[in-house]
């Protein structure tokens, strides 16, 4: 039944952004959509890989932290390529892809979410709806250097998650006729290229208005979790991603594999 939903997903893409794509695979069970990607020794073009999977047994977010992935309740993917010549792998790509997924998301009619930095698709209370990581391979035996991001975005069930941190779903906010729709990860997968594509070619720049309209630390009072240090946010560094902190007329920039953020209790 889970299979058959995605049924024909790589004609859909090549039809609906043709010439992108290597190759699609949908899987029951993994460990990581990620790790299945970069382990692949088929990752040798700038054309886009994609692994679906129902159900991730070792997926991890940012910085190691599990990423729960019960079947059916979540959307789990990932997209990758082979690193184009003079192209690097950043964190920053992230944030470009955070807004590729939120195009995606509106073309299928939902909308209305924040980005958190560095990586979170949140509600406006801050209630997470999905979460973004971004990997790389270096050069090694008979591997070319490549990137991949994850995306594992709730369906259903958030609830029923027993993490400690506000979640939500998709069926929540849109109806549980938004979970069914047909072309809601071609769609998402689509925009998200496209955002990468963009991001490779120019960078940020095209990306921080966009960012900057559905920023939810903009402005608010945050707490470095790793340091006990407070601040103001004045959004993002267009050249690299990081966050930018205003603290006593000093700014400070934080980086995504450094810090982790909440915001502060008067926030």
């Amino acid at each position: 039944m889970w299979a058959g939903a995605f049924a024909g997903l790589a004609v859909r893409l090549e039809q609906a952004c043709p010439r992108r794509w290597a190759g699609v695979e949908l899987l029951p069970t993994v460990d990581s959509t990620n790790r299945r990607l970069l382990d692949s020794p088929a990752l040798v073009s700038d054309r886009f890989h994609v692994c679906v999977a129902q159900q991730q047994t070792a997926g991890c977010g940012r910085r190691g932290r599990a990423w729960i992935s019960a079947g059916g309740a979540s959307l789990t993917f990932s997209v990758a390529r082979a690193l184009r010549p003079g192209e690097r792998s950043t964190a920053a790509l992230a944030l470009a892809a955070g807004v590729g997924l939120t195009r995606g998301l509106a073309a299928c009619g939902v909308s209305g979410f924040e980005m958190k930095w560095p990586n979170d698709l949140v509600t406006p209370t801050g209630a997470k709806l999905a979460g973004i990581l971004v990997e790389a391979r270096g050069r090694a035996a008979e591997r070319v250097p490549a990137i991949v991001v994850g995306i594992g975005l709730n369906l259903t069930g958030a609830e029923a998650l027993g993490v400690e941190r506000p979640v939500a779903d998709l069926s929540q906010i849109a109806g549980p006729a938004a979970v069914r729709m047909s072309g809601l990860l071609e769609s998402i997968l689509c925009a998200v290229v496209d955002a990468w594509d963009g991001f490779s070619e120019s960078g940020l720049a095209p990306f921080v208005q966009e960012y900057a309209r559905m920023d939810h630390l903009a402005g608010r009072r945050v707490r470095v979790v790793d340091s006990g240090e407070e601040g103001i946010v004045a959004g993002i560094d267009v050249r690299d991603g990081a966050l930018l902190l205003e603290r006593a007329g000093r700014r400070t920039r934080l980086y995504s594999g450094d810090v982790s953020i909440r915001v502060a209790p008067d926030g």
